[in-house]
């Protein structure tokens, strides 16, 4: 008989549930608000029962599932060790364990951005390559890496905190304890920072016009505001791209991956902010040959998290014969 996996994909704004076969192909999909769950209890009790709905409207089997969370997470041990968000109930949660025992199926969990990456290499636009680095832009920057077709987490489950590494000591300092981070400049929430900034500083721009109004403008709206000619925007926007070519540089000279994949709803709707973060790394690594690492934006769209959370919990499931 058929069966189906179960992904979630855990975020700060909403939780994306969904079931899908061992091909990939999406079955159902829901989506769930975060600010719902205050507590632990809520949370899981809601998750599984969603799974349950949607495998008794599939009329499927459910195998196994897969949960993908903000922060630090022992994968071995399907356990959050580090998580500072709105889901901060969730830290030190033995996630996995919790799941299984309201499911009655083998569980799975890692962080976000690993099991959208686990989803792109399995199904998505990293599938038939074995050295691949990938990250996210959104709220924050969060990465991934996949060596020899192997995940990469580390000794303390920290491997791919991109957004957390420096690219000016002498900035501010973040909660991670390091200064100047990637994600102050080329991020959605750093750039609400700047223009908070801006605002406090006088400056005139549709982007402080609106953050004054109790609006958070966007990263869509950031370039937008640029292209119509907003000076804060566009040297916001100018400096976002610059950190982020300067990233997938530092990636490719320290990881020399095959591919490296960029994910986010910015660039799947504005492909020249793709275009220009890989002219600005490309220029950066001259020494070598043009196009010798591709820089690919990742192609799973809105289901990439679920997708990655089915990736995960096909693992956990030995192949039928």
């Amino acid at each position: 008989m058929q069966t189906v996996y179960a992904g979630v994909d855990v975020g700060g704004t909403r939780i994306k549930v969904g079931l899908a076969d061992s091909s990939g192909r999406l079955l159902s999909s829901e989506l769930l608000e975060t600010k719902a769950y205050q507590d632990a209890e809520t949370f899981l009790d809601t998750i599984a029962a969603e799974i349950k709905a949607q495998s008794k409207a599939a009329s499927l089997p459910l195998a196994a599932a897969g949960l993908g969370c903000p922060g630090r997470i022992d994968h071995a041990a399907g356990k959050v060790v580090w998580l500072k968000s709105k889901l901060e109930f969730l830290e030190y949660l033995p996630l996995a364990a919790e799941l299984r025992q309201r499911l009655g199926c083998p569980v799975v969990c890692d962080n976000d951005v690993k099991t959208i990456l686990a989803g792109e290499v399995k199904f998505g636009a990293g599938r038939s390559y074995r050295n691949v680095v990938g990250f996210t832009v959104g709220t924050g920057i969060g990465g991934a890496i996949v060596i020899d077709g192997k995940m990469v987490r580390g000794k303390n489950w920290a491997a791919g905190h991109f957004g957390y590494m420096s690219i000016d000591p002498c900035g501010p300092l973040y909660v991670t304890g390091n200064t100047g981070i990637f994600e102050e400049h080329a991020s959605q929430s750093g750039i609400l920072r700047q223009i908070q900034k801006a605002l406090d500083a006088g400056e005139t721009s549709p982007l402080t016009a609106a953050l004054a109004r109790g609006e958070e403008p966007g990263l869509r709206e950031l370039f937008e505001a640029a292209d119509a000619g907003d000076a804060l925007s566009r040297r916001l926007s100018e400096r976002m791209i610059l950190e982020l070519g300067t990233l997938t540089a530092n990636l490719i000279f320290a990881l020399d991956p095959e591919l490296v994949l960029i994910g986010g709803g910015l660039l799947s709707h504005r492909p020249s902010v793709l275009d220009a973060i890989r002219d600005e790394g490309a220029r950066r690594v001259a020494f070598l040959p043009p196009r010798a690492t591709k820089i690919l934006p990742m192609g799973l769209g809105d289901a990439a998290g679920v997708l990655g959370g089915v990736a995960l919990a096909m693992e956990a499931v030995p192949p039928s014969n």
